[in-house]
Order: C-alpha cells, then structure tokens, then sequence
C-alpha cells in the first residue's frame, strides 16, 4: 500500500492537471487500485510515498447515451453504478457484477478498472469488444465512449464460481455481422484475438493456479463457448 505525503481534492480538471505535473503525484477515485501497489500498476511511481490527487469533485460520474449506439461513461461512476444502469450493455453490467465483491464494486470506479488494465479484468475485456477509447484531457481519462450495439456473451474458468477466472473469454457480435472476441488470463493485458485462431502467437505464463499449456487449451475452450454465445 502507498504511503499518501498529501491529498489533494481540486474542484477543477484545470487544477487536477496542474496537481498531476507535480513530481509523485497519482490519482485517487475510487482508491481500489491505488490500495494495491504490489503489482506495478501502470502509471505508478517507483517510490511508495506519493501525493494523491482525487478527482471525485470533478463531475465525472455521467453516463450518457447517444444517436448511433454510442454511450459515453465518465471516468468515475463505480462498477456498481454499471450494474444498475439499464443504459449499459447487459453484457458489460454482467462482467461489472463478475469483477469485484460488491463491497469493491461500490468502490472502484470504471476509469481505474480500464486504466489498469489487469491481464484477468474480464470487465476490461468486455470493454476491449465493445470498442471503448478513453478520452483524455493530458494524463487524465476523462471518460470512456463505447459501442452499444450487438449481442455479447462470455465463458470463464476459475477455481470456484466466486474467484477470478484463470482464463476467460468475452464475444460481441455487432449488428453489421463483426465478431470481436477478448481473453484475459493469456497476457500482462486483456488482449483482442482473432476469433478464428485465438490462440495465435499467445504465450501465457504459468503460475500456480495453471500452466502455460493449460491456459492456451482453456482459452480454446473458453473462445469457441463465448464464440457460440453470440451465433
């Protein structure tokens, strides 16, 4: 866990990117991802004493919809907020509900869950087929704009139903006939794959809970049932 020197709470974003020049400085929203500092998340400082800069003060929790299936979600609405709101594809509310307890849901936020891009983020993943860019104001993700539309449908495997999968598989198909298909488990990242070869140029390493030859055979398995979810 990072020691925090300072907090910062700006009511601006011009403030919040003046706070961010500063040496040492990272953000807090929601604070799940910052409370874990073990593994290197992206963007994060090689010391543990840092300057938190929160930016829940400024109104980045939207959810907007738009003409052409297009929906816009502020950097800081929680995971929960996703999993109530019916203006989400069923699929990413389903994978908000799978990523976190619901303790953490009412926590972390979708800006930090994209950001960090854990490789077994099955949320992050269903992000990935659905399109979603990040828009950024400098340093800052402001909001995430993603495609609606299609159908959407995921296969995972884990040692029990509650625990992060070892290897999961999310499909979309739009409604032009385009299939996107994502893997987490497989990489440092959710990666998109090729859903007629999703194994290609995949090397995963093992760990404990599976070796590289049982990751590859269940990202087959795994791809070909997500795959059929969407048919």
């Amino acid at each position: 866990m990072a020691k925090a020197l300072a907090y910062h709470r700006p009511d601006t974003t011009e403030e919040a990117l003046e706070l961010l020049a500063g040496a040492n400085r990272v953000v807090l929203a929601g604070g799940t991802r910052l409370n874990d500092r073990t593994r290197g998340l992206p963007g994060d400082p090689p010391e543990d004493e840092v300057e938190v800069v929160d930016i829940q003060a400024l109104g980045l929790d939207g959810i907007q919809a738009a003409d052409g299936g297009r929906l816009t979600i502020g950097a800081t609405p929680t995971l929960q907020a996703l999993v109530d709101d019916d203006r989400v594809p069923p699929l990413l509310r389903e994978l908000a509900r799978a990523e976190l307890p619901n303790t953490l849901r009412n926590t972390a936020t979708i800006g930090g869950t994209f950001t960090a891009a854990d490789g077994d983020s099955p949320l992050h993943a269903g992000l990935l087929v659905h399109g979603a860019e990040a828009e950024r104001n400098g340093p800052l993700v402001t909001a995430l704009v993603l495609s609606t539309d299609g159908s959407g449908s995921w296969a995972r495997t884990g040692r029990t139903p509650a625990d992060t999968p070892i290897v999961a598989a999310v499909a979309r198909r739009h409604t032009d006939g385009a299939t996107h298909l994502a893997l987490t488990g497989v990489a440092d990242t959710p990666v998109l794959v090729d859903p007629d070869d999703p194994t290609a140029g995949l090397d995963p390493p093992g760990d404990f809970r599976g070796s590289t030859a049982y990751r590859l055979e269940l990202a087959r398995i795994l791809s070909r049932r997500a795959l059929e979810g969407v048919a």
